[in-house]
Formats: C-alpha cells, sequence, structure tokens
C-alpha cells in the first residue's frame, strides 16, 4: 500500500465513510509519533483484545489488539484520527516464533475486538481475492502498462473470478483450465 494521504482519508469522511488505514514505514514520520505516544510516553491502550488461531498445519498465532486514544502530537496534522491501534502478532510454526507489530489509525471509536474483526476481514479480502488474481489470473506477470487498461484488466479478472464463484468452483485454476478448453463449457456457465 502507498502512503496514506491525508487528502484521501479527508475524502473519506467528506463522504461520511470511515477508514481504519494501516501506517507503514513509508510514513514514517506519522509512524515516529505513534511509536513515540505508545513506548516513550508510556501510554495504557483504553481496551485490548487478545485472540488465538491454530491451524492445521501446526502454525499458531496469538493476536494483541490494543487501541489508544491519546493522540500526542498526532492529531496536530492528522485531525481525522480518533484512534490508534496496534496488532502484535506472535507466530509460533514448529519451533521457529515470530513477532511484529503492525499500526493502525481510525475515525472509529470501536471497541479492540470490533478493531480486530474489521482489520482480519480486510486481510480476508486481500488473501480471497488478490492471491487467485495473482496465482490464478498471474496479474503480477501481466505488463499491461498503458492508461486506464491495467484497471480494466484487473475488473475483468474479478467479473471472471466472481462468475466462478457463483458457478461455485472451488480451484480457480482448474475452473480456467476446463473452461478454456470449449466454448459450450463457457455457455453453460450462471451468471446471477
Amino acid at each position: 500500500m502507498p502512503c496514506i494521504h491525508k487528502k484521501t482519508l479527508k475524502k473519506i469522511i467528506k463522504k461520511q465513510h470511515n477508514f481504519v488505514a494501516q501506517v507503514k514505514k513509508n510514513q514514517n514520520t506519522l509512524l515516529d509519533q505513534i511509536k513515540f505516544n505508545i513506548a516513550v510516553k508510556d501510554t495504557t491502550p483504553i481496551d485490548s483484545y487478545t485472540s488465538h488461531d491454530c491451524n492445521n498445519h501446526g502454525r499458531y498465532e496469538t493476536r494483541i489488539v490494543e487501541v489508544y486514544d491519546d493522540l500526542y502530537l498526532i492529531e496536530d496534522n492528522w485531525d481525522m484520527v480518533k484512534r490508534i491501534v496496534t496488532v502484535t502478532s506472535e507466530v509460533v510454526i514448529g519451533d521457529k516464533i515470530t513477532n511484529e507489530t503492525r499500526y493502525y489509525i481510525s475515525n472509529l471509536t470501536q471497541s479492540a475486538k470490533s478493531f480486530s474483526h474489521i482489520i482480519r476481514s480486510h486481510w480476508k479480502i486481500e488473501n480471497s481475492l488478490h492471491y487467485v488474481k495473482d496465482v490464478a489470473f498471474l496479474e503480477d506477470f501481466s505488463r499491461i502498462r498503458t492508461e486506464q487498461i491495467p484497471r480494466i484488466a484487473s475488473l475483468v479478472r474479478s467479473v471472471a473470478i466472481n462468475i466462478l464463484n457463483i458457478n461455485q468452483f472451488t480451484n480457480i485454476t482448474k475452473a480456467r483450465k476446463l473452461l478454456a478448453w470449449g466454448n459450450e463449457n463457457i455457455f453453460s456457465l450462471k451468471c446471477f
């Protein structure tokens, strides 16, 4: 994700919508201000939520979501921000343990559990749509770079994925190959 632009967030608010935006290293001033608020000022969170995930592949993850309302230094430049959210995750795979903290800003005043759900829901979309586009349709290898054509091509891929989902294909790559073998297969698909 490119750096968060204040103008974009202000447009979101002007349209009466809400945002939860991840702050990454490419927004280093804002990230430093957030880290200062949490670490140096020793601010305590107003709410926290811990969740544990275990899957069948031996991957265990503990996520701690903490919500802060102390906006020292931040509110001057980012007046639309009402909350800082941190997600600290510890992932255990076999004997390897990794820790990571991610930082978010939001104009919402939700609970830590709600923020956890919002952030996880975003990653569900990222993993279910963008991953499929990258793997099944090789979107990352596309050399299309002219004007609006990349956006149109991405839209066509999204429509194709939606049609395959409507027709209850579970493996998009296999479905794409099956449908490439004959026009009669394509015309038998339901579109809505």
